[in-house]
């Protein structure tokens, strides 16, 4: 057994278009939580649906399962997306401040069954409040409100973002409270 698969718990971290620069606190939280890992993308520009799935796939490989997945901005369609195709693999979903291009389907192919939550900012430029709300209850997440964060990024001055630990915490929660259930 790797240090790896006696982690208490896995995650893996999906960030948006662009990626995540080192003062996001996707890469604060990498630092402090040594069982998260990234995605990384050769591209993160495209905008492909696919791509990011494909790309998802690969890095899910180095992963046991089940995994959280944490995802930002468009990483949350393509977290949602490919969470809905193999929910063996995963044990629950955080999608912060959520983005869809135009290009992307707004619908998932079937509805989430793990624990979600969808978290967002009432000054987002991406989505408004409403519709994150909407797309909370269309995909099956818990919604949050995040409050005045823009889109809850660095350019928002959060640091590390103590608040999502409290969502990460419950979304642990809800991975522990379902037991056997997630690795049937």
């Amino acid at each position: 057994m790797s240090a790896r698969d006696s982690a208490p718990f896995h995650g893996l971290l999906v960030p948006g278009l662009h990626g995540s620069d080192p003062d996001h606190w996707q890469q604060r939280w990498q630092t402090h939580l040594p069982w998260l890992h990234s995605l990384t993308l050769p591209d993160w520009q495209n905008t492909e649906l696919t791509f990011w799935l494909d790309r998802l796939d690969l890095a899910a490989d180095a992963l046991p399962s089940p995994f959280v997945l944490i995802a930002h901005g468009f990483g949350c369609v393509a977290a949602a997306h490919w969470s809905v195709t193999r929910p063996r693999r995963v044990s629950g979903l955080l999608l912060v401040a959520p983005a869809l291009p135009e290009t992307s389907p707004r619908r998932l192919p079937a509805p989430l069954t793990v624990p979600a939550r969808l978290v967002a900012s009432t000054s987002d430029p991406w989505m408004s409040l409403d519709e994150a709300r909407r797309l909370a209850r269309d995909w099956g997440c818990a919604f949050r409100n995040g409050g005045d964060l823009g889109h809850i990024n660095s350019a928002s001055g959060i640091g590390e973002w103590r608040r999502g630990f409290e969502d990460l915490r419950w979304l642990l929660s809800q991975r522990v409270s379902r037991g056997t259930a997630l690795t049937g």
